[in-house]
């Protein structure tokens, strides 16, 4: 097991989290229009869930002798309330992608113990995928 090779894997996870929490709190607090009240509590919900898989990353990180991001991506803030839904659905798409890849790569590193955390993490981030889907009528 490569555990500086794991911990670049954790720690580009755990950047697309701080990434994702810190984009849906912003869009949370600017969110208007139609349903706005329920759609930022959704927003608000999912931050909550982003923030529980960052402290799992970066307590993984920590157990193999890393240290944890403390760096976001680019935070999209568009101007229309209905191209927030669709960045953050963006968001979504793109981590499930990159979980699946990366759980592969943790699968060949024999490190079962992460792969089962960004398999949960995963399973969340279908669920958001589905949420946001839903706000679009996909």
């Amino acid at each position: 097991m490569n555990n500086k090779k794991i911990v670049e894997i954790l720690n580009k996870a755990l950047t697309e989290e701080i990434t994702a929490l810190l984009q849906y709190i912003q869009h949370h607090y600017l969110y208007k229009g139609a349903n706005a009240q329920s759609v930022k509590e959704l927003f608000k919900k999912l931050s909550f869930t982003e923030m529980d898989h960052a402290y799992k990353l970066g307590e993984r990180i920590v157990a193999l002798g890393g240290m944890p991001t403390t760096k976001p991506d680019r935070i999209e803030v568009p101007e229309k309330s209905i191209d927030m839904i669709k960045a953050n659905l963006q968001v979504e798409y793109n981590a499930a992608e990159d979980f699946r890849k990366w759980i592969k790569e943790l699968d060949k590193e024999g490190d079962v113990t992460s792969r089962n955390i960004l398999e949960g993490i995963l399973a969340d981030e279908e669920g958001h995928i589905a949420e946001l889907e839903s706000l679009l009528g996909d």
